[in-house]
């Protein structure tokens, strides 16, 4: 599993967290899944799940940071589909490591909105009846979203990301809480 190639760079980060310009957060949301079983001799899974992100980062300034990120993105499963001897069950279950930088455009004192770009190492399990077949990659990661500063140190969070996979495809919206280290 490629998860290996970012744990360095994640801990540098995370170790940065703790100084004077680290943050720390966590989202929850759901994630758009589309995944192609016909590779195991299945159809196509087309559904939303949940979703959980904690992440943290290192603002070097008021327009930039550093961040990196672990997702459980799905855990998705389909019951029965067709009939008789055509009925087909299937799952995924995917996982991913990102890290990417972030750049915030300030509205107001409060609000900010900010886009982010970098790349994500995932790794999917996609199962029909009982064939399952692993599946992982490194592919970009990009996304968007909105904070609302509570306080100087607690921010609430909306964002949009997506990671760029051959399959599963999936897209995520979350909302989050972030407190900054400052």
């Amino acid at each position: 599993m490629k998860f290996r190639y970012l744990s360095l760079p994640i801990l540098l980060m995370c170790s940065f967290t703790a100084s004077a310009n680290g943050y720390l957060g966590f989202s929850f949301g759901n994630t758009s899944v589309k995944a192609d079983l016909t590779s195991i001799g299945g159809g196509t899974i087309d559904d939303t799940t949940g979703l959980s992100k904690f992440y943290g980062g290192y603002r070097f300034n008021k327009y930039v940071s550093l961040e990196g990120a672990w997702f459980s993105l799905a855990q998705l499963s389909v019951g029965q589909v067709g009939t008789g001897t055509d009925a087909v069950s299937g799952s995924v279950d995917m996982k991913a490591l990102g890290i990417y930088g972030v750049a915030f455009v300030p509205l107001s004192k409060s609000v900010e909105v900010f886009i982010k770009a970098g790349g994500a190492s995932w790794d999917a399990d996609i199962t029909r009846d009982a064939t399952t077949a692993g599946t992982d990659g490194f592919d970009a990661l990009y996304g968007l979203g909105i904070s609302y500063a509570f306080t100087r140190k607690f921010k609430g969070t909306a964002d949009w990301e997506a990671i760029d996979s051959p399959n599963p495809e999936f897209s995520t919206f979350s909302l989050g809480f972030k407190w900054e280290f400052k």
